[in-house]
């Protein structure tokens, strides 16, 4: 296995590890300035709540959502979110990876990534259909995973700038369907944009 291969299943394998995120009793509040999105013309309705804004990127998350108390280990306000309004049950959330593969392509995800989450333990896992997020053509793969007793859902999307990939990974509740996790992820992935 390439070393480039190697370093894509890491991540893959990394960002289905890290986006169960179990409610926890108390939300913390948040302090984020809210800045409208972008107008981008696309045929979802962009998230209107706090704006992310990391060295590479600034994002707006639905409204309701922030950097929950319990985050995973490793992440910070700029890389995990989670829907601070849900007290009981599973809780959708987003993480961001930065690829140590570098620029990885749709087609390397769409060829590579299957299987692979397939191997992590991973059902149902598919490529849909490509969206175009940030600018630019993104694979979009989807799997269920049961983590500790919890199963969800997750959708990944690959987001490439400037000979990186951003690996963006939402997860969400198991019973929801696809058109609403498309209508979540889309309304983030619209206002993503390039600092």
């Amino acid at each position: 296995m390439s070393r480039r291969r190697a370093s894509v299943v890491l991540v893959l394998l990394t960002g289905l590890a890290l986006t169960g995120c179990a409610a926890p009793t108390q939300a913390p509040e948040t302090s984020a300035v809210e800045t409208p999105a972008p107008d981008t013309g696309a045929e979802f309705s962009p998230a209107a709540g706090d704006t992310i804004t990391a060295e590479q990127y600034t994002l707006t998350l639905p409204d309701g959502w922030g950097f929950p108390d319990g985050a995973p280990e490793g992440f910070d306000e700029t890389t995990f979110a989670a829907d601070l309004t849900i007290e009981d049950g599973y809780r959708d959330n987003v993480n961001i990876l930065v690829s140590p593969g570098g620029e990885v392509t749709s087609e390397q995800v769409e060829e590579a990534g299957v299987a692979q989450l397939e191997e992590a333990g991973a059902s149902d896992v598919q490529a849909l259909d490509r969206v175009t997020a940030a600018g630019s053509e993104s694979a979009h793969l989807t799997a269920r995973v049961d983590q500790g007793g919890t199963p969800y859902v997750i959708d990944q999307f690959y987001l490439v700038n400037a000979g990186q990939t951003y690996i963006v990974t939402f997860a969400s509740d198991a019973e929801k369907p696809q058109a609403e996790r498309d209508a979540l992820a889309q309304s983030v992935l619209v206002t993503w944009q390039w600092v």
